[in-house]
């Protein structure tokens, strides 16, 4: 009697406690998630190293940014102005 109380005891806990098997299989799936976000962030670290690595050392990259990001023109180059995208005051 006192083995077959033991027993009911232990499979009780194994489902039902905060120790459980449920909240074992939660938690080794929320781990998991974990271990891929953190591969895909270092991926991302990875190119974002490459891209500041470029744009300190690649004069060309330099380059091309401030042409695009800034509007600075090249000697050999000019702008037309539409009538409609003239700021007004």
């Amino acid at each position: 009697m006192i083995a077959a109380l033991l027993l009911f005891w232990l499979v009780w806990d194994l489902l039902f406690s905060n120790h459980g098997y449920p909240v074992y299989r939660k938690e080794k799936i929320e781990i998991s998630k974990l271990k891929q976000q953190i591969a895909d962030l270092q991926v991302q670290r990875k190119k974002l190293v490459k891209e500041i690595l470029r744009l300190r050392h690649d004069p060309k990259t330099q380059e091309k940014l401030v042409h695009q990001r800034l509007g600075y023109l090249h000697p050999d180059e000019f702008v037309i102005l539409h009538p409609e995208e003239l700021p007004t005051h």
